[in-house]
């Protein structure tokens, strides 16, 4: 009676809603390798740009995570709390001539939301095409995931490359084998009663190379969303050394790529150094740029003609 007993509540209301949520190993592994490309990517992204001169109201991080989650931020003096704030936003009423909304729906969570007029705030857009980079993100972390897992297959598969096919009662003495095999015995002995005619060994043939093949992908990989990031990707590995052709192409689409976001904060500084001004009367001076992590206190690196690496910033002490 109490093994059939039958529990209503689960049968009838967490069992059909709960198929979804059962545990699945690998597809775990899946998300978080996903889940850890789209943070890192999207810590790139926020770190691309250093802004100066903004006003101590208004940090940088919650500014750059807005343009790269929402695609627009919306710059303004905010006279409940008398200061400068630049907030999450989205367009309303109708737009004017040029496409612009002439209003914006400004959100701080429960703290602020209102509605602001075109002329008394300045939109800072993440692009010209005033949309987030989520998009690109969330794509090439999904690329990347899925050929770290072909990787690890790859790399598995190379442990297990063969499967035994004897009779049953022949089970034990093949496993035998095998362990000794894998121990390094240099004379593996069987008795007469093993058949060995009788068995068939299937090869999966797992070949070494594909996962340096996989590899050399996923650095393509790597190097195409940093492209598209605007961060630049021109390293390489020696065996595939890039000719100064190659690697102007590459800075020229880095540099177009760079353009794309920079220009959009480049005119939103310049909207707001005309539009506001500080306390003393003086106008704003706010700026944006790219951040040259090629200079930094631990120095450049360069190659010799033997092709030994050296550290500049080291080689002055």
């Amino acid at each position: 009676m109490g093994k059939n007993k039958v529990d209503y509540v689960m049968d009838n209301y967490y069992k059909p809603h709960a198929q979804g949520f059962r545990d699945n190993p690998t597809n775990n592994q899946a998300r978080l390798t996903e889940s850890f490309y789209i943070r890192h990517l999207q810590e790139l992204s926020a770190n691309r740009f250093e802004w100066k001169g903004l006003p101590n109201s208004v940090p940088q991080r919650f500014l750059e995570m807005t343009l790269l989650r929402n695609g627009l931020s919306v710059f303004y003096f905010n006279e409940k709390h008398g200061r400068y704030v630049s907030l999450r936003a989205g367009s309303a009423g109708a737009p004017n001539m040029y496409d612009n909304p002439t209003h914006y729906w400004v959100n701080g969570n429960l703290d602020i939301n209102e509605r602001v007029e075109a002329r008394n705030c300045v939109p800072i857009w993440a692009n010209y095409m005033r949309l987030p980079d989520l998009d690109v993100i969330r794509l090439y972390a999904k690329k990347l995931a899925e050929i770290d897992k072909s990787i690890e297959i790859n790399a598995k598969n190379l442990r297990k490359t063969r499967v035994i096919l004897a009779d049953e009662n022949q089970r034990l003495s093949w496993q035998n084998i095998n362990r000794q095999f894998e121990e390094g015995v240099e004379v593996i002995y069987g008795t007469s009663a093993l058949d060995v005619t009788a068995a068939q060994v299937l090869d999966f043939q797992s070949d070494p190379q594909g996962v340096l093949n996989l590899q050399i992908v996923k650095a393509k990989m790597w190097n195409e969303v940093m492209t598209y990031l605007g961060i630049n990707n021109a390293n390489q590995d020696k065996k595939e050394r890039l000719v100064a052709s190659e690697v102007e192409a590459n800075d020229e689409q880095v540099f177009a790529t760079k353009a794309i976001a920079l220009n959009a904060r480049r005119e939103a500084c310049d909207a707001i150094n005309r539009k506001f001004k500080m306390p003393d009367g003086t106008p704003l001076n706010v700026s944006v740029d790219y951040v040259d992590y090629s200079k930094s206190e631990a120095g450049t690196e360069s190659e010799d003609n033997n092709g030994n690496i050296h550290n500049d910033a080291q080689a002055g002490n």
